[in-house]
C-alpha cells in the first residue's frame, strides 16, 4: 500500500512540473517588444537632448584636449574628447564645427534608422 502512494504522489509531483514547465513566459528575453513606435521613440530622444544647452567649450593650444560643457536645470555636463557621459545615452556627437554641434542617436534596430539634432553653439 505504503508503494502505490509513494507511486501517486510522485506521479503528481511529475505532473504539476510538467505543467509549470508548459507555461509561456510573461516576458520572453528573446521575444521583441514593439512597444513604443519609432516615431515615439524619436520624440523621446529629442527631448532628451534638447534639455541641454551649449556653455562653453576649450581646446588645447595642440588640438589633443577638446572639452564641451553643457547645462541643463542647474546641471553640468562635461565632455571630454568625444567621450559622451552615459546621461546622454544613446546620443553621441556626430560632428563639432564652430558654429554648432551634431549629435547622432540611433533608434532600435526594428526602426532601421537614426536621429539627428543641431545644438547651435551662438545662443
Amino acid at each position: 500500500m505504503k508503494r502505490y502512494i509513494y507511486q501517486f504522489i510522485s506521479l503528481l509531483i511529475v505532473i504539476c512540473f510538467e505543467l509549470k514547465a508548459d507555461v509561456s513566459l510573461g516576458r520572453d528575453p528573446f521575444q521583441q517588444n514593439y512597444s513604443v513606435s519609432c516615431s515615439e521613440q524619436t520624440t523621446l530622444l529629442l527631448e532628451q537632448i534638447q534639455v541641454w544647452h551649449f556653455r562653453g567649450s576649450m581646446n588645447q593650444i595642440d588640438q589633443n584636449y577638446q572639452q564641451i560643457w553643457l547645462t541643463s536645470e542647474n546641471q553640468w555636463l562635461a565632455i571630454t574628447d568625444d567621450v559622451v557621459p552615459n546621461v546622454l545615452f544613446p546620443w553621441r556627437l556626430q560632428s563639432l564645427l564652430n558654429d554648432k554641434i551634431t549629435w547622432q542617436a540611433d533608434l532600435p534596430d526594428y526602426c532601421h534608422s537614426t536621429v539627428s539634432w543641431t545644438m547651435s553653439l551662438n545662443e
